[in-house]
């Protein structure tokens, strides 16, 4: 082998190992890390506008209860479920992108009834202001310091998503009885949920949504307080 080609195939040699190291120092600095990015908007509704962190109730419920399903299916591997597809025609979708729609729509709903039950003059009563209290002490001291540290979740904030729930919840109460559901065959609770076809049909388009699509798209649920160690 002459002078010429060992040079050549030096040259080559470093040139493929600063491009593997490029590439590595590109891929970790663009590595996704969401805490990063709880402060960050994720979705509008009207006026209102929620964080990552404020998100994380509803992410942290949401896995909580799709986990146990998923533990249920397969318990050594519960990411089995997650990622199981079903095909329903253009209803096709992941267990995991289901989840995200369900927390979402959950959030939806929460914040337009309770806007409007505060627009109505409703309030929660002192009791209901108490149970909100309970609940949101027993979910903090129910999470892992891991699951704390991922959502940014305090007592407080989780105690307000409560409120909100709560006095969401009693004005969704309130409207099924104003409302004619005629031409509808699911019962009023699912109808006006957030996944309730009156909801996304009727009240939904009323409203103005905003969600952070590039911050979103990054959110991978089922990973984020659950199989993620």
């Amino acid at each position: 082998m002459s002078g010429n080609e060992k040079k050549i195939i030096i040259i080559l040699i470093i040139t493929s190992i600063i491009a593997i190291i490029g590439a590595q120092i590109y891929k970790t600095a663009t590595v996704f890390k969401y805490e990063d990015h709880l402060d960050e908007v994720i979705i509008s509704v009207d006026d209102n506008s929620l964080t990552l962190r404020e998100f994380g109730y509803y992410i942290y419920t949401t896995e909580e209860f799709v986990q146990k399903q998923a533990v249920l299916y397969d318990p050594e591997d519960p990411l089995h479920w997650w990622n199981t597809h079903f095909s329903a025609g253009l209803d096709s979708q992941f267990v995991s992108e289901l989840a995200m729609k369900t927390a979402i729509n959950t959030y939806l709903s929460h914040a337009i009834y309770y806007a409007e039950a505060q627009k109505a003059g409703m309030a929660l009563s002192s009791s209901e202001e108490e149970a909100a209290q309970s609940e949101a002490d027993e979910m903090y001291q129910k999470m892992s310091p891991l699951q704390l540290k991922k959502t940014g979740l305090n007592e407080s904030l989780i105690y307000f998503a409560l409120c909100r729930k709560k006095l969401a919840s009693k004005y969704a109460e309130d409207l099924a009885t104003n409302i004619d559901f005629s031409g509808y065959e699911d019962d009023l609770g699912s109808l006006l949920s957030g996944d309730g076809d009156y909801f996304q049909n009727v009240i939904l388009p009323q409203h103005n949504v905003v969600i952070n699509e590039k911050l979103m798209k990054n959110i991978k649920i089922g990973r984020i307080t659950v199989n993620n160690t």
